[in-house]
């Protein structure tokens, strides 16, 4: 469990393999307040979207043989809670929280790398945790870049953090060594 964990959160998290939440990162690290009703909002999102879909998945679409159409149940189910949990932040805090991109992104790879409902949980946690991580990272990387300021008199910042993220995702996915063992 702990392996699988820090695999997710580090060399093979959804940001670092598929870019899931990496837009979205970038823009809600423009300032580390007000950060915690979205990200709650996101991750009980997640959770509870993943849990459901399995329970829906084993009990009815795989007696079925139906289970092609899981994608669509997780996105059905996900909307579902996801609204849910926009309008009671709504309410009480008059925040909008509203992100749909990574959020499905990693039910969906939740699903597909799971067995059982506990590596749903882990997998699916892990991967919230990896975007987590990212966050202060790029909040540091615009700092020093508008510390340092453009390099070039045409520069793009946006390009640059860009360019730096490449490089921490390289350096992070050298550490998986996963396929030396194949030979």
């Amino acid at each position: 469990m702990l392996f699988t964990s820090i695999y997710y959160i580090f060399f093979a998290s959804s940001v670092v393999l598929y870019g899931a939440g990496l837009n979205t990162s970038t823009i809600l690290s423009d300032s580390l307040h007000g950060l915690f009703m979205p990200l709650a909002k996101v991750m009980f999102s997640i959770l509870f979207s993943c849990i459901l879909t399995w329970l829906i998945m084993s009990n009815l679409l795989v007696p079925l043989h139906i289970l092609d159409f899981y994608p669509l149940v997780a996105l059905l189910v996900f909307l579902i809670i996801s609204t849910i949990l926009e309008t009671v932040v709504r309410i009480t805090t008059s925040k909008v929280t509203a992100e749909f991109s990574f959020s499905y992104l990693i039910i969906l790879l939740s699903l597909n790398e799971s067995l059982n409902m506990p590596e749903v949980m882990i997998i699916s946690v892990c991967s919230f945790f990896s975007f987590v991580v990212l966050i202060p990272v790029i909040y540091s990387l615009k700092k020093r870049i508008m510390l340092v300021g453009n390099i070039q008199p045409h520069g793009n910042r946006k390009s640059m953090i860009l360019i730096s993220l490449a490089v921490i995702i390289t350096i992070l996915a050298i550490g998986n060594i996963s396929w030396l063992g194949n030979r």
